[in-house]
C-alpha cells in the first residue's frame, strides 16, 4: 500500500473513532440529562445513537481534511529531502523528546497544576525541545555527516535516482541558448535544475541597459520557458512517470547560501547535491574540477562532434570571396572552418563540390586546402594561410599553405643561378 495512503487511512479512523467517543458521550450525558418522565415519548432512545454515528462521520470527514491540508504537502516535502536529513531529523526528534521528558518528570510533583494543566505544559515543552533537537542536529548536518559518512553515500544513491545525476545549468549556459536544442533531442538523462540565485542573476542581465548584454539575458529566459516545456519519462517503482526535465530549485541549504560568488555558490551546491554543472565557461570547467564536481563542458561537446574530413574526401562548398592568391577562392563549413579552394576565384559566389587535399590541424584551428573536383588537367597554385586574416572574427583555422612555401624556394633557385652565371 502507499505511504500516502496509509497514512490518510489512519488519520480518518483516528479522527472518526475520536468522533465516535465524543458523540457516545455526548448523546449519553443528553439522554441523562432530560427528565424521568420524557421517557415514555417515543424515539428517545435513539439519540445516543444518532449522535453516536453523527460525530464518527463528521470526525471522520475533519480527519480526511486535515490530511489534505496539512498532513500531505508536509510528505512532500519531506519526501523532497535527503537520506541524511530524514535521519537527522528523527534522531533530533528523538533526542529532544528524551531531553523533554527529563525535564518534565519533577513536574508531576508540583501540586499547583491539575492534571489537564500539567499535560499542556508537558505537551509543549515536548513539542519545543523536539523542534529544537532537529534545528540542532540540521545545523551539525556536514559535522555529522564527516562522522558518519555512510549517510553521505546512502544520499548520493537518492538524489542519483537510479545512476543519472541531478544537473546543474550556470549563467553562461543559459544565455547561450544552444542547450534548449540539446535538450530536445534527448541525449541529456536526469534531472536538470536551474538554481534561485543563477535565475535571478540570467534575469539581471536581462534587466542590463547594455543592449547586447539585455538582449542575451531575455534570449536566455525564453530558452528556459521553452525547455520548462519539456518532459521526460522516468520510471518509479517500475511503473511510467512523465516528469517535467527542468526544475527551479529554490530549496538551498544555509551553507550553500553563505558563498558570495554565483560561480562558487554553483559549485558548492552541486558537490553537495552529488550532481554535475552544465556549462560553456572554461573558467568555471577548470575550479569545478579541482574541488571534485564533474562538468559537462558543452563546447567540449561541439568540439567532439566536429565533422572529420580527410585528404581525398569529397564536400560541398560555398566558395564567399577571394583568397590571397592570384587564383584561391574561400569558403567556409558550418562550424566557421575555413576552405581554400584552388582555382576558385572564377566560382565566387557559387557552391561547388571540391576534394581535399591537405588539412592543417594546429593549435587556434583547422585549416582545410582542396581543389576542385572538374577543373581541367593544369597546375594548380594553392594558397597560403595567410587567407586565414581575410575573416574578422575568424578564430577557429590558421596555417599556410605549402605550395606558397615551395614557390619561394623556386624563386630562391632561380636567383642563385643567376648569380652564379
Amino acid at each position: 500500500m502507499n505511504i500516502q495512503r496509509l497514512v490518510w487511512a489512519t488519520t480518518t479512523v483516528l479522527f472518526g473513532l475520536l468522533g465516535l467517543i465524543g458523540g457516545a458521550s455526548l448523546g449519553n450525558y443528553y439522554v441523562s440529562s432530560l427528565p424521568s418522565d420524557t421517557s415514555r415519548f417515543n424515539g428517545i432512545h435513539l439519540v445516543a445513537p444518532t449522535m453516536t454515528v453523527g460525530m464518527l462521520i463528521v470526525g471522520a470527514r475533519i480527519g480526511s481534511f486535515i490530511f489534505d491540508r496539512f498532513i500531505h504537502p508536509g510528505l512532500r516535502q519531506v519526501g523532497k529531502l535527503s537520506a541524511a536529513d530524514k535521519v537527522l531529523g528523527v534522531t533530533g526528534a528523538l533526542a529532544g523528546l528524551v531531553f523533554a521528558l527529563v525535564v518534565t518528570s519533577p513536574l508531576s510533583s508540583v501540586e499547583m497544576l491539575s492534571s489537564g494543566q500539567l499535560i499542556l505544559l508537558k505537551f509543549c515543552i515536548m513539542a519545543l525541545c523536539a523542534a529544537f533537537g532537529i534545528a540542532l542536529f540540521g545545523g551539525m548536518r556536514n559535522e555529522i555527516l564527516r562522522v558518519i559518512p555512510q549517510l553521505e553515500k546512502e544520499e548520493e544513491v537518492t538524489t542519483t535516482g537510479g545512476g543519472a545525476k541531478p544537473k546543474f545549468l550556470d549563467t553562461n549556459i543559459i544565455i547561450d541558448g544552444r542547450l534548449g536544442d540539446l535538450c530536445q533531442t534527448g541525449f541529456i538523462e536526469g534531472p536538470i535544475y536551474v538554481p534561485q540565485f543563477v535565475l535571478e542573476e540570467v534575469q539581471h542581465i536581462a534587466d542590463s541597459s547594455d543592449g547586447l548584454r539585455r538582449a542575451r539575458g531575455r534570449r536566455g529566459l525564453d530558452v528556459l520557458n521553452a525547455m520548462k516545456e519539456l518532459s521526460s519519462t522516468q520510471y518509479v517503482n517500475g511503473q511510467p512517470v512523465i516528469v517535467p526535465v527542468v526544475h527551479v530549485l529554490n530549496d538551498i541549504s544555509p551553507a550553500v547560501q553563505k558563498i558570495a560568488a554565483v560561480d562558487s555558490k554553483l559549485v558548492a551546491l552541486a558537490k553537495e547535491k552529488f550532481g554535475c554543472i552544465i556549462t560553456n565557461d572554461f573558467n568555471l570547467n577548470k575550479v569545478a574540477e579541482l574541488q571534485g564536481v564533474e562538468v559537462l563542458n558543452l563546447n567540449e561537446l561541439a568540439q567532439a562532434i566536429k565533422p572529420v574530413v580527410l585528404p581525398g574526401e569529397e564536400m560541398q562548398v560555398t566558395i564567399v570571396k577571394e583568397g590571397k592568391e592570384q587564383t584561391q577562392g574561400v569558403g567556409y563549413l558550418a562550424d566557421g572552418t575555413m576552405v581554400v579552394v584552388g582555382d576558385g576565384i572564377e566560382h565566387v559566389g557559387e557552391t561547388v563540390i571540391v576534394v581535399i587535399s591537405t588539412v592543417y590541424q594546429t593549435v587556434a584551428g583547422k585549416m582545410i586546402f582542396a581543389e576542385l573536383k572538374d577543373k581541367e588537367s593544369k597546375p594548380t597554385q594553392k594558397g597560403s594561410g595567410d587567407d586565414l586574416f581575410d575573416s574578422p572574427g575568424n578564430s577557429n583555422t590558421t596555417g599556410r599553405g605549402r605550395n606558397s612555401d615551395d614557390n619561394s624556394n623556386r624563386s630562391g633557385s632561380g636567383m642563385r643561378r643567376k648569380s652564379r652565371s
